[in-house]
C-alpha cells in the first residue's frame, strides 16, 4: 500500500528492511564503543611511568590531606597493595574479581563516598590521590560537585536507555514526527552525550581541587605542570567515553531511519497507470 503525506507518496518499509537495519545498526555502535580503550591508553601509560616518582608526589598528598579538612568529615586513606599471597592467587578468574587488581597494581585509584574512603596503592600511584580527594571535596565540601555526582548515575541510565531507544523503528516520514517521543527519537544520539556530561565536569572539577590540594601540599611547579598532564589524559578519557557514546547512539539512530522510514517514491513510478491508492498518515 503506497501512503501520502504533504503530497509525497511513501512506501513503508518491510520487516526485513527493519531487522537488517538493526544489526547493521548494532555493528556500527559496537564498532564506535570498541575504540573506547585507545582513549585510555595514554592515561595508563602515564599512570605506569608515574609509579618510579610517586615518593615526592606521596609526601605532598599526605600533607595536603591532612589541612584538607577530609579527615574532619570522616574521610580515610585505604592503601591497596598485592601481597606475595595475593599475586600467587591472581592466576584464575575468581581471584581477579575479588580483588581491586587495577587499584592494587596501582593503575587506578577511586573514591566511595558511601564509605567515605580514598582507595589506591599509596606507594605506586600516589600520583591519582588528589584527584580522588577532589572527589571527596565535591561530595562533601562543595553544593555544586555534589549535584554533578548525584547525576553520574542517571546520566549513564538515561545514554544506556537511548542506545536502547535508538534501535526502534520510525514507521512514519520525518516530516509527520511530532511530540516528545519523537523529539526523543531523532535526538538520542544528543541526549545519550549530553547525559555524560555531569561526568565529565565532576572529573574535570575533581582534577581541579586536587591540582589545588597538590600546592597546598608543597608539590613544585614542575611536578604540578606534569599533574596537570595526567589529569588531562585522565579527563579526556572520559570526554572520549562521552564523544563515543553519542556517536554511536546517534549512528545507530541514523541506520534505523534509513532503513525502517517509509521510502519516498513518485505517483508514476509506482503507478504508471494513473491510479493511485493510497492511505492517508
Amino acid at each position: 500500500m503506497t501512503v501520502i503525506s504533504n503530497g509525497n507518496y511513501y512506501v513503508p518499509r518491510t520487516k526485513e528492511d527493519a531487522e537488517k537495519g538493526f544489526w547493521i545498526a548494532s555493528a556500527a555502535s559496537g564498532a564506535i564503543m570498541s575504540t573506547l580503550p585507545l582513549f585510555s591508553k595514554p592515561f595508563l601509560k602515564q599512570m605506569k611511568a608515574e609509579h618510579a616518582n610517586n615518593q615526592q608526589y606521596k609526601d605532598a598528598f599526605i600533607k595536603s590531606f591532612k589541612t584538607s579538612g577530609l579527615p574532619e568529615e570522616g574521610v580515610n586513606i585505604i592503601h591497596q597493595e598485592f601481597s606475595p599471597d595475593d599475586l600467587a592467587k591472581l592466576g584464575t578468574a575468581r581471584e581477579k574479581e575479588i580483588f581491586h587488581k587495577d587499584v592494587k597494581a596501582g593503575l587506578n585509584a577511586f573514591y566511595a563516598p558511601d564509605a567515605k574512603e580514598i582507595h589506591f596503592n599509596l606507594n605506586k600511584a600516589s600520583i591519582s590521590a588528589f584527584h580522588e580527594a577532589g572527589h571527596a571535596l565535591n561530595n562533601l565540601k562543595s553544593t555544586w560537585g555534589n549535584l554533578l555526582q548525584k547525576f553520574r548515575g542517571p546520566g549513564y541510565a538515561i545514554a544506556g536507555l537511548m542506545g536502547t531507544v535508538a534501535l526502534f523503528s520510525r514507521p512514519k516520514p520525518k516530516e509527520n514526527d511530532n511530540g516528545l517521543r519523537d523529539f526523543v527519537q531523532n535526538n538520542c544520539g544528543k541526549i545519550a552525550f549530553a547525559a555524560m556530561l555531569p561526568t565529565v565536569a565532576e572529573e574535570a572539577l575533581a582534577s581541579h581541587k586536587g591540582i589545588k590540594l597538590a600546592r597546598e601540599g608543597g608539590l613544585g611547579e614542575a611536578a604540578i605542570k606534569n599533574l596537570k598532564k595526567f589529569y588531562g589524559k585522565a579527563l579526556m578519557s572520559y570526554a572520549g567515553y562521552a564523544i563515543a557514546t553519542g556517536l554511536s547512539v546517534g549512528l545507530a539512530n541514523k541506520i534505523m531511519q534509513h532503513y525502517t522510514r517509509p521510502k519516498e517514491v513518485s505517483p508514476q513510478q509506482e503507478f504508471p497507470q494513473g491510479y493511485y491508492p493510497y492511505q492517508r498518515f
